[in-house]
């Protein structure tokens, strides 16, 4: 296939000067070297070892700095010979080891990201374009802007606001308005959906000074493109932000502003309405809330009925006579308009508040389905298991369906009606008179996942076969997917395994039914059916053969039934088939975890050269992956090796999820190695806390924390603890080593 990379990377190498050349010092050496003699050997030969000079020999070890620039400089030396004689991808790997040896390096970061381009390894260039955007305080805009949207649709929002900021301020420096625009536009609504109202009303006021002079700023006919919707919409987009910045004069000077540009009285009356709640005007609120209702109340949504109730709560004597005054209020308008589904499902929540659930149901059944509501849907439901309306409650299970035949619109409701038990007891009762005969299709299918829902696995199958006639074989493949991943999420594995079977049989496309094959596999081996297991595994790995998903199944399956060896020659003749494949990223995912496994087992097996490369190889991929960084600096402490690398990478996994309690234990471990006894005590006791006191390995740390503090009684303490706990986890060596403890110190 001929790749062509996304328009943005090209965007981003060309903005980053990033090209290959030849380093200039190499290119000298090599011009400047005397030639050899023409029998080079004889020339040795001839050479006395007498004149030999003496070995160099250290008078003192190289400390552990002096070491990491040692190798930095022949790891850079060997990536620049590599990248000279044409060996591209063998330089890129070394940079990416370098990089860790000198990390915020931008040279270093630099010739990644260009290798990475060129080798259109483009996601690995991309997370490094990140770092180098981090550290190259010289970056162009255009630059800084490609990398910040590549972190936001990444999921890095942070990341991604400090580069936009970063570019915007060039781009004022520059004048160039119109880009500088767009990200005001971008970073307002990053804001505003990351709720910080102060900094999304910061970029609002820039937006709005652009925009209000679009000649002084040259945005003169490109103003409507940054306006999707509409100058009014954009100027009410503004004054909502101003308002949950508690800034409600300059969202008054917005709203009248989008008034100004397109007349929309109703929609002006509501805006002015949610001004003077801000400025705490109820009275005045009221009035124009009053004027609204009183013409066209369906032209903002539920709204204005959320404002009014706020009004008079602040008013009336009581919550409930404020409550009351509404519900009067809208019932009359919801008399008039009984189809306007806002107004019936505002009323319908108030009601509920009230537990009020006839009208509940006079309201909002007659509308839920036609047009469903989340909300309307959880409270109709609750109404009906109050009022023991059974097959009001049947019928309601299909109509909260969601494309994927789930109920979670209703979740909760039938969560509190199943954990009550004489409720429950009657509901099924009701349900067991009933025949899949006496059912609707789509009643049939929520009987099953309310059955489900309730942990009986048997029966809700018994429900779902009855519905798989009236289905055709794609529908029927999407119900057994989701019926058969939530059978395993609950442990019910033989039920899993039912659905996942009949959905092989379906003869449904390769690439759906290899993917059946591999949820089969799992769920058998889960069951300890290991020779099924991997007989299911490898029919799904031939279905599709250039799937490294479905291939990883059968090194999994291995390493989860004990049998390591095989695992580890399964998982390196995946990695020779795959390793390769850079174009796609579940590949990559995959072989990122087969790489963090092989390193595990090697830990196991005290082989700690090759743990660590596993998990360097990982790292050079994906140099932010915290959970790497953790076990690789974890390996290094533990093993007394590379202190400070180790200790700053933990440092770095903890910043990154400081409420993990591995990486807590990782660093208190960590400063225990370095001698540094309090400071170990204090971050394995957090750890052991956010662990529920479960975990034997951090129990077992801080008892040697303690013991190193003179502490003897809490380290004894600690260890029977981390050894209860080691009893049900099954460590045997672990286990052993802390009963030689508590024996060696009583």
């Amino acid at each position: 296939m001929t790749y062509r990379p996304s328009s943005w990377m090209l965007s981003l190498l060309t903005a980053l000067f990033l090209v290959s050349v030849v380093p200039a010092s190499l290119t000298a050496a090599e011009s400047t070297s005397p030639q050899p003699p023409a029998d080079s050997s004889q020339a040795r030969d001839e050479l006395p070892f007498s004149q030999l000079p003496e070995p160099f020999v250290e008078k003192t070890p190289r400390n552990e700095s002096a070491e990491n620039r040692l190798q930095l400089t022949t790891l850079l030396t060997k990536a620049r010979l590599q990248d000279h004689r044409g060996d591209v991808a063998g330089a890129l790997e070394t940079y990416q080891r370098a990089y860790r040896l000198s990390p915020g390096s931008a040279n270093i970061l630099q010739e990644i990201v260009r290798l990475g381009f060129l080798l259109q390894r483009n996601e690995i260039a991309s997370r490094y374009a990140i770092l180098l955007a981090e550290n190259q305080m010289t970056m162009t805009a255009d630059a800084l802007q490609r990398v910040a949207q590549y972190c936001l649709e990444d999921g890095q929002t942070e990341r991604s606001i400090q580069l936009y900021e970063r570019a915007l301020a060039l781009l004022k420096k520059e004048g160039a308005h119109t880009q500088a625009l767009g990200i005001h536009f971008r970073l307002l609504g990053i804001y505003q959906s990351h709720d910080e109202p102060k900094m999304a009303a910061r970029h609002a006021s820039e937006v709005a000074k652009m925009i209000g002079e679009p000649d002084k700023f040259e945005l003169d006919g490109v103003v409507e493109q940054f306006t999707n919707g509409g100058l009014r919409s954009t100027y009410e987009k503004l004054g909502d932000v101003y308002l949950a910045a508690s800034q409600p004069d300059k969202a008054s000077q917005m709203f009248a502003k989008a008034e100004e540009i397109e007349s929309s009285p109703e929609e002006h009356l509501v805006h002015q309405a949610k001004v003077l709640v801000a400025r705490k005007d109820w009275k005045g609120a009221q009035a124009k809330l009053d004027e609204y209702l009183a013409a066209d109340h369906r032209v903002a949504g539920q709204q204005p009925y959320e404002l009014l109730l706020k009004v008079r709560e602040q008013t009336a004597d009581t919550p409930d006579a404020a409550q009351g005054e509404v519900i009067d209020r809208l019932r009359t308008l919801h008399d008039a308009s009984p189809d306007f589904a806002p107004l019936a499902y505002f009323l319908a929540g108030l009601y509920a508040e009230q537990e009020d659930w006839d009208n509940v149901i006079a309201v909002s059944a007659p509308l839920v389905a036609e047009e469903s509501d989340t909300d309307a849907l959880s409270n109709l439901c609750q109404a009906y298991i109050t009022k023991a309306d059974w097959p009001a409650l049947v019928s309601l299970l299909a109509t909260s369906l969601d494309g994927n035949y789930n109920l979670d619109a209703i979740r909760e409701p039938l969560t509190s009606l199943i954990e009550d038990q004489a409720n429950w007891d009657a509901f099924a009762a009701y349900l067991k008179s009933l025949t899949p005969a006496d059912c609707p299709l789509n009643e049939r299918i929520g009987i099953a996942r309310l059955y489900q829902l309730a942990s009986q696995g048997e029966t809700a199958w018994t429900w779902a076969e009855s519905a798989f006639p009236d289905l055709d074989n794609q529908e029927e493949a999407r119900l057994l997917m989701q019926f058969g991943l939530q059978a395993f999420r609950d442990d019910q594995e033989a039920v899993a395994e039912k659905a996942f079977r009949s959905a092989i049989k379906l003869g449904l496309p390769k690439s759906q039914t290899s993917l059946f094959y591999f949820y089969l596999a799992t769920t058998l081996e889960m069951q300890d059916k290991t020779s099924d297991a991997l007989r299911t595994a490898k029919r799904a790995a031939l279905l599709d053969e250039e799937s490294a998903l479905l291939r990883s199944r059968i090194p999994w399956t291995l390493y989860h039934a004990g049998r390591t060896d095989e695992a580890v020659k399964e998982y390196r003749t995946l990695l020779s088939k795959f390793a390769d494949d850079f174009e796609n990223q579940q590949t990559r995912q995959v072989i990122r975890d087969a790489k963090r496994l092989l390193s595990a087992i090697a830990g196991q097996k005290d082989n700690l050269p090759e743990a660590t490369e596993w998990l360097e190889q990982v790292l050079d991929e994906f140099p932010d992956d915290t959970g790497a960084m953790n076990d690789l600096g974890y390996l290094w402490i533990d093993n007394q090796t590379n202190l400070g690398r180790g200790f700053a990478m933990i440092q770095k996994a903890v910043s990154n999820e400081p409420d993990n309690y591995a990486y807590l234990d990782s660093l208190g471990w960590a400063y225990y190695r370095l001698g540094r006894y309090e400071e170990a005590v204090s971050t394995l006791q957090q750890a052991a806390e956010l662990a529920d006191g479960e975990d034997g390995t951090v129990l077992d740390h801080l008892g040697d924390a303690y013991l190193a503090l003179g502490q003897k009684e809490k380290a004894l303490s600690s260890w029977k603890q981390a050894a209860d706990v080691l009893q049900d986890e099954d460590d045997a060596e672990l286990l052993s080593q802390i009963e030689s403890k508590l024996k060696a110190n009583t």
